[in-house]
């Protein structure tokens, strides 16, 4: 059975699954025959997924998706990669990761009526999105097969792509369990902190990612997509500090999900994270009112004045900065102005936290990661200039290398601060990309990378990065604590 007519069918069997869990609420009976289903569809996404792989690796440029995000030249864990590095793989991957949250929440705890609700619900959500698949179909395929393939974009290939996405998209996932177990009232706490430590891990990736890669001295340049996929997060981080009120911040964290899909998605922001446009992206739109529907008529607005400001603040602070990059450009000077100062403010209040109770590696981790990004925001030196002329550098050697898939320009330069060896890479199809060389040190990073040459000069951009380091390591402390609090 090829790829596309067994994520037809898994589409079907999901469906299926959800009207018979909504008919369990009369007779229970039908929710054996819903679970069967349920499994049924996961063996087939499952095997979807898996094809698609298996036609990245034996090189089958017959297939669009595969042309379009693959070559000969690439190694085998940067084709894996490629499976997600695209709108429609990234979208038949997250549906796997969905209908597997689905049948491990069906698992989870006691089936009941309760149960067959939030499944109703959950597979009629995780549905749309199998159907929205067949029409963004990975499978489709060219007139004639090509020889080679255009290949990944370069600045995705890196180890951090075998593991991100994956990652996010598992958050994404354990985030609709935490809606629809609020939804109706179902213990959800294993699945909260999973969505949650996941989200940060992505999170956290990601920035490493972009700090290793993109070659401008930082981790998070606020960019729109960036931003979207922090929402989720402080919502959830909303929910673990509220006592009143916090089930509205869970159906939030769900709605800005699929906010995040469609700012990723619907081709209106030019970003490094963000995929071509799509004629279907409105549809999560339309998703999001969906999803919003239940969440208001069940939120209970009394206990609204009980939310922390702060996190509230926080998060409207970054959607009104999305929603303005539609139409026009917004600076991270924004961000600065008001998000950092209540991230400080949010910052206080762990730090008397800290002080007051037992639990501290968490929010110690947190301490961290702000003293690291504040650093970062706002002492970070850059410098433009040519290695000739500046006095501070000199050329030691240039070389050049090809490794079956791109030609290597690498530079050799000396420092007082150390031996830079700064890359340019060149593809076919692509251009030339610039890899970064950093020197770390425990209180700063001396970062480097190229950003013109000629025979004449080497134009570089040299950055002095402080306490970076608080960074990485505050957002190991805070995954550790959350994994702990799993086990608790």
């Amino acid at each position: 059975m090829a790829g596309f007519e067994l994520l037809l069918v898994s589409a079907i069997f999901c469906t299926t699954s959800a009207i018979l869990f909504l008919a369990s609420v009369r007779n229970l009976k039908f929710a054996e025959f819903a679970e069967i289903l349920l499994y049924a569809s996961l063996s087939c996404v499952f095997a979807s997924l898996l094809l698609l792989t298996y036609h990245f690796l034996i090189d089958d440029f017959s297939v669009l998706y595969v042309y379009l995000n693959s070559q000969r030249e690439m190694s085998p864990w940067l084709k894996i990669s490629a499976v997600w590095a695209g709108r429609e793989g990234s979208l038949l991957l997250w549906n796997f990761l969905n209908v597997l949250s689905a049948s491990i929440f069906l698992n989870y705890g006691k089936k009941n009526l309760k149960k067959a609700k939030a499944m109703f619900v959950f597979l009629s959500y995780t549905s749309a999105l199998l159907i929205l698949n067949l029409f963004s179909n990975p499978f489709a395929e060219l007139q004639f097969r090509h020889l080679n393939g255009i290949g990944m974009n370069p600045v995705l290939r890196t180890p951090e792509m075998l593991i991100h996405p994956p990652v996010v998209f598992l958050g994404y996932s354990l985030v609709a369990a935490v809606y629809v177990s609020t939804l109706f009232g179902i213990q959800n706490r294993k699945f909260l902190i999973s969505s949650w430590v996941l989200l940060t891990a992505g999170i956290i990736l990601g920035g490493f990612w972009a700090y290793r890669t993109l070659g401008w001295g930082g981790f998070w340049g606020w960019d729109p997509v960036e931003n979207s996929s922090l929402l989720p997060w402080l919502c959830l981080t909303a929910y673990f500090h509220i006592r009143k009120g916090k089930e509205f911040f869970a159906y939030l964290a769900m709605v800005f999900v699929v906010f995040a899909a469609f700012v990723t998605r619907s081709g209106i922001l030019s970003s490094v994270h963000a995929f071509a446009s799509d004629p279907f992206s409105f549809f999560f739109v339309f998703l999001m009112v969906l999803l919003a529907i239940p969440a208001v008529r069940k939120w209970n607005f009394e206990g609204f004045c009980y939310s922390p400001l702060i996190f509230s603040a926080m998060i409207v602070v970054v959607f009104l900065g999305i929603i303005t990059s539609f139409f026009r450009n917004v600076d991270r000077s924004y961000y600065l102005i008001t998000f950092v100062p209540l991230f400080f403010l949010a910052v206080c209040g762990i730090i008397y936290r800290f002080i007051k109770m037992k639990r501290k590696l968490l929010h110690f981790g947190v301490i961290l990661l702000f003293l690291g990004s504040f650093s970062v925001w706002f002492f970070e030196e850059k410098r433009t200039i040519s290695v000739e002329e500046s006095g501070l550098f000199r050329l030691s050697n240039l070389s050049e290398e090809f490794d079956g898939e791109k030609l290597i320009l690498r530079a050799k330069i000396e420092s007082k601060y150390g031996i830079f060896e700064p890359e340019i890479h060149f593809y076919d199809n692509w251009g030339q990309v610039s890899k970064v060389s950093i020197i770390s040190t425990p209180f700063l990073d001396y970062y480097l990378a190229i950003r013109s040459l000629s025979q004449d000069s080497i134009i570089i951009e040299f950055y002095i990065v402080p306490l970076i380091i608080l960074v990485w390591l505050g957002s190991v402390f805070i995954i550790f604590a959350g994994i702990l609090r799993l086990r608790d």
